[in-house]
């Protein structure tokens, strides 16, 4: 089944290709991006942390793909368009350890709704990352913080509508999703995302976002008298992004976000609820057309309760972009991980990376 399966994208693959050449207007994409990478320094306790990001083993190297990202966009006409994804990263492999592809997008758009406005339905990209995404501008090097910290999926089967007014110098974005990513739905519980903007100038942006997921019922195991107590399970994330940027020369943003998970805490005693917050800062320069520097900095505090102590994380990224062509970049980068020390006083090395990536797209 999955040599099938296999097969089966391969022929979506080359008849998107024939589509492209029939209708002129219709675009197909390709977008990679891998690395070379070395673990120069693990602690032998990294492995065991909870909400880190480089817990891998010391020493651990090789050559590795992170994104293949085929897409294909179609233009009805004017009013109406649709495309379709798909997407292969190394957590998507197959039963036998063989690299696997799962649909990324596929939605339908209509444009021109009403004035400023359009209406998209489908598998989409949330509205929450894409903002601070796109003005961060360097996914090959890493995702957003909210994405890197799993608290949103990147996508979502639903209804969305996006639009501006003022001049468009604001903009919204209102999303009813199934709460499932890009996996099936299995139960009626759903997300509620929210974006407005300020878009005073090509040079600055600000935007404020909210989500609410509803979630199942859980008992609580802790009522031990009938009727039991149901809690509320629900979380909620909001988030506010500011970027600058001087258009071919440099941008810089700042992005803070706040979380909160009901009754997700087992203090022993009962069931609590609990917040994570952090930010992340991070500065693009282009030196030429040639050369150009990122780098970021993130702090995540993912667990705010009186019980839960000594799990701050700061998460450090430094590259210098060669870009050989257009589409075409090689990347030297350094990642590296700091961990606050345990509540006996030992401390923990910070986990070092250095990679080299690789990125194209055509």
């Amino acid at each position: 089944m999955k040599a099938i399966s296999v097969v089966f994208y391969i022929n979506v693959f080359f008849t998107l290709i024939n589509l492209q050449k029939a209708y002129s207007q219709d675009k197909l994409n390709v977008m990679f991006f891998g690395d070379y990478y070395y673990n120069a320094q693990r602690d032998t306790l990294s492995t065991t942390l909870n909400n880190a990001v480089l817990n891998d083993a010391n020493n651990l190297n090789g050559f590795k793909y992170r994104r293949v990202y085929l897409t294909y966009d179609h233009k009805f006409d004017s009013r109406f368009s649709a495309k379709i994804g798909f997407d292969s990263d190394q957590e998507s492999n197959t039963t036998n350890g063989k690299f696997g592809f799962f649909v990324k997008d596929a939605y339908l758009n209509w444009d021109s709704i009403f004035k400023n406005a359009s209406l998209s339905f489908g598998l989409l990209c949330i509205p929450t990352i894409s903002t601070s995404e796109k003005w961060w501008g360097h996914r090959f090097l890493e995702k957003t913080i909210t994405d890197l910290r799993k608290f949103e999926s990147t996508r979502d089967m639903g209804i969305s509508l996006k639009g501006s007014f003022a001049k468009n110098q604001f903009f919204y974005t209102i999303m009813l999703g199934n709460n499932s990513g890009s996996k099936v739905e299995i139960d009626r519980f759903k997300s509620l995302y929210g974006v407005i903007g300020y878009n005073p100038s090509k040079s600055f942006i600000f935007s404020l976002s909210y989500t609410y997921h509803f979630m199942k019922k859980s008992l609580d195991l802790y009522d031990t008298l009938p009727p039991m107590n149901w809690l509320n399970k629900d979380k909620s994330l909001i988030t506010f992004f500011i970027g600058y940027q001087k258009e071919n020369k440099f941008s810089t943003g700042l992005e803070l976000f706040y979380a909160t998970q009901k009754h997700d805490l087992n203090t022993g005693f009962g069931f609590d609820d609990y917040s994570s917050y952090g930010a992340t800062f991070f500065v693009n320069y282009a030196f030429n057309e040639k050369l150009s520097f990122t780098g970021r900095v993130d702090y995540f505090e993912p667990n705010n309760h009186r019980l839960s102590t000594h799990d701050c994380r700061i998460y450090a990224l430094w590259a210098c972009n060669i870009h050989v062509q257009k589409s075409i970049i090689i990347s030297p980068n350094l990642l590296s991980e700091f961990y606050e020390k345990m509540s006996n006083g030992t401390k923990i090395k910070p986990a070092i990376t250095p990679r080299i990536t690789f990125y194209w797209k055509y």
